[in-house]
């Protein structure tokens, strides 16, 4: 048996080794080395806390994907999927020049492929870290039914937190978060997701900053509203010799909002415009919320009133009393009452010309009043009765008044 072993050995063993030979030529035939490419597989960055905590951000200028060449058996290559690769960039190994080795692997075959890659290390650029606070204003979009308001709309919490590049922080406006009023009719809380808007009113990328609030809740109180009459009223005296001749405001019909209790108080909106010593044409707006008393709100586009006044400028006469002409009412018994004027008594009359051209001295009753008056020298004004449509001047006029006894 033995000898039958060991009988021509080095034939078989010559034998085995063809054997394995042409086992490995037709294996090399069957499954050959090959070589394939891959192209934009995105690079992973780890460790970014290290920046963070040296306040710090980063933004990658090149290297944030990386092309891949693969040297393997062709049944591996054939296997292979984008999701298989593994680019690897650390930013804890940032050199001095600000780039980081890009390490590219396939973990599912380890040493069994070789790799080639067109770019070897990731590039960015350094910039402080800041940190602001930004009040969360609260937009709606969409219409409310008709006959409602959206009053308060208030976000929780109201102030956000935002860090970033100090650059792109210091771009930023404001903070919105939007909610739907579409139909609405009752009051309602909604979460909502801040948006941060740059200083010309464009949506900024939100992955280039950290808020610390991804969502907050937004609290909208919904009022009914109502129509109601604006009324404005003059008040007042214009200057001597002026007087107001027509007069006009808009709107006449204003928006309020306000819970039924309240709303059914208000029947009107009214308010008063002084006119004193004014002497030339009026055209202002007033602000129609100075004139809301009850608990509810103004919520018509126009805010303002507007308001146009003529004032126009009376003609004038001139008339005349001697101090005789003047009649003395309510004189105490015990005293003497002596006019100190030289000779007559000067009066500005101002009117419309029909009206002053019909108009006498006799007409306006001039008097003095001397109720509860006591002995001495005074200055008094002299009072008339004119009749409608005549405006004059009250004159001062010295009077001295003595005891009758003495």
């Amino acid at each position: 048996m033995k000898e039958k072993l060991t009988k021509n050995l080095g034939l078989k063993i010559l034998s085995l080794f063809m054997a394995i030979l042409l086992w490995i030529v037709i294996l090399n035939v069957e499954d050959p080395v090959v070589t394939g490419e891959w192209n934009d597989i995105q690079v992973t960055k780890i460790n970014e806390n290290v920046l963070g905590q040296k306040d710090k951000v980063y933004d990658v200028i090149s290297g944030d994907t990386v092309d891949v060449t693969v040297k393997a058996k062709r049944s591996i290559i054939e296997s292979l999927r984008p999701s298989d690769f593994q680019a690897i960039a650390d930013l804890s190994e940032l050199s001095i020049v600000n780039a980081v080795p890009i390490v590219v692997t396939i973990p599912k075959y380890g040493e069994a492929v070789e790799i080639k890659q067109n770019t070897l290390t990731m590039k960015v650029s350094l910039e402080n870290l800041k940190t602001e606070q930004f009040r969360i204003d609260v937009v709606t979009k969409g219409t409310v039914t008709e006959g409602y308001y959206a009053k308060d709309k208030t976000s929780s919490p109201n102030i956000i937190q935002v860090s970033g590049a100090e650059s792109v922080v210091n771009k930023i406006k404001e903070v919105v978060v939007e909610v739907n009023v579409s139909n609405k009719r009752e009051s309602y809380e909604e979460e909502a997701i801040p948006k941060v808007y740059d200083k010309n009113g464009s949506l900024m990328d939100s992955s280039n900053l950290t808020l610390n609030y991804e969502s907050v809740m937004v609290s909208v109180n919904m009022l009914q509203t109502k129509t109601v009459p604006l009324i404005i009223n003059l008040k007042g005296t214009p200057y001597n010799g002026y007087k107001y001749s027509d007069f006009k405001y808009e709107p006449k019909k204003v928006v309020i909002a306000g819970q039924p209790e309240e709303l059914d108080k208000v029947k009107y909106i009214s308010g008063e415009y002084n006119i004193d010593y004014k002497r030339t044409d009026i055209e202002e707006e007033v602000n129609i919320t100075d004139f809301i008393k009850n608990d509810v709100i103004l919520i018509d586009e126009n805010q303002s009133a507007v308001i146009n006044i003529n004032i126009e400028k009376l003609d004038t006469k001139d008339i005349s009393y001697k101090s005789n002409e003047i009649e003395l009412r309510n004189l105490p018994e015990d005293l003497n009452a002596t006019l100190n004027v030289e000779e007559f008594v000067d009066v500005v009359v101002y009117g419309e010309a029909e009206a002053l051209a019909a108009l006498s001295k006799y007409s306006l009753h001039p008097y003095i009043d001397f109720a509860d008056t006591k002995a001495g020298t005074k200055i008094f004004q002299i009072q008339f009765s004119p009749p409608e449509e005549i405006y004059l001047s009250n004159p001062s006029i010295s009077v001295t008044l003595e005891n009758s006894s003495g």
